[in-house]
């Protein structure tokens, strides 16, 4: 069964299109430092598999509440309208190549989202054109990015209508709508996701000493409300040892702190595999969170303005983990804390539709 497929989208909540077709969509927007980057994708049909296949790998645990909420969805809508960001490998540019002619028109849709990002939308249709992507992508390894718990939704739905009747080989029941980014494309941007803390009642005056145990602590004096003050401080920190900065409500510091050369997480008793033992989510939530901010309640947030605008009880800014990283989590089969990772900017929402129909063959 391919890979990948081509299939009749409803682009921008339009009609269906009379054919299959794959859809070229890029992002063009700023990067760091203010570099306009243009990050270059396909949106085609992907075929579900369960995780421990290893034919689509993740790199997050799944959370189970998000999953849910994505089941009902697709239930309702009888189909995917937002995509799963999927990595490959393609380091010659094989794909790219392939879609050079389709750029070279105008595109069939241009939109602007809030996040001052703009996204263009090419159909390809071309019978030879889909033929070599299904080559090319039959032996490749796949990594879901970003929309865990959207692809295992997928997968469930897939597999309630598996019960209701028998799907043919190439059913597009067994397919999700997936969003494809070759993982060493320079546009691809991690972004971090930062933890707001609520119900923990702690003080820095309790809670450093303790920490000093595993961690190398630094008051940034004055900087609790000075968020380049407390990016900079991680920056300055060597990219392969865990670090954070912390805020805790009311207080006017902020705290830097690193995790101790000589400390190993996993000889300090955290429940993880040596593979993603020192990486920065599992450090913070279980080396520094769970041990010192017990019973607290976590969530995230991508923005490190907006995180400490929202006034938990204690704020913690982490770095983004490298897509390098991530790559070597997934290629290995572990996986880091939901909500980990994130992609900047966004895939725009509603921009192409898959429905679904059992009776419908993609291939």
């Amino acid at each position: 069964m391919p890979q990948i497929a081509g299939f009749r989208g409803a682009v921008a909540g339009g009609e269906r299109d009379a054919g299959r077709a794959v859809y070229r969509y890029h992002q063009v927007f700023a990067g760091p430092g203010g570099r306009q980057l243009v990050r270059k994708m396909v949106v085609c049909a992907v075929r579900l598999t369960p995780w421990q296949d290893g034919e689509i790998r993740p790199h997050e645990v799944v959370d189970a509440a998000a999953r849910d909420t994505e089941l009902a969805r697709i239930r309702e809508l009888r189909g995917h309208a937002q995509p799963v960001l999927v990595g490959f490998r393609d380091p010659a540019g094989e794909t790219d190549r392939l879609f050079r002619k389709a750029e070279s028109a105008p595109a069939m849709l241009e939109r602007a989202t809030p996040d001052g990002t703009t996204h263009r939308l090419w159909r390809v249709h071309d019978a030879e054109l889909l033929g070599k992507l299904r080559h090319l992508f039959a032996p490749k390894a796949l990594h879901v990015l970003d929309g865990h718990a959207r692809y295992e939704a997928m997968l469930a739905y897939r597999d309630e209508l598996a019960a209701k009747q028998a799907l043919a080989l190439y059913s597009a029941a067994s397919y999700g709508l997936g969003c494809l980014v070759e993982v060493t494309d320079p546009a691809l941007v991690v972004a971090a996701r930062h933890r707001m803390i609520r119900g923990a009642t702690a003080k820095s005056a309790a809670v450093m000493p303790a920490a000093g145990e595993h961690f190398l602590v630094e008051k940034l004096a004055g900087a609790a409300g000075d968020v380049a003050r407390q990016l900079g401080a991680l920056a300055e920190v060597h990219a392969h040892q865990p670090a954070f900065v912390a805020v805790f409500a009311g207080e006017p510091d902020a705290w830097k702190l690193t995790l101790k050369p000589e400390v190993s997480p996993i000889a300090a008793g955290i429940n993880a595999h040596r593979t993603v033992g020192k990486c920065e989510p599992v450090v913070v939530d279980q080396l520094f969170v769970a041990r010192h901010l017990p019973g607290a309640q976590l969530a995230t947030e991508t923005d490190a303005a907006a995180a400490l605008a929202a006034k938990a009880d204690v704020t913690l800014l982490l770095r983004a983990v490298a897509i390098d990283e991530i790559l070597r989590i997934s290629d290995a089969g572990q996986q880091l804390p939901s909500g980990s990772t994130a992609f900047h900017p966004a895939l725009a929402p509603n921009l192409v539709a898959m429905p679904i129909d059992p009776d419908e063959d993609l291939v």
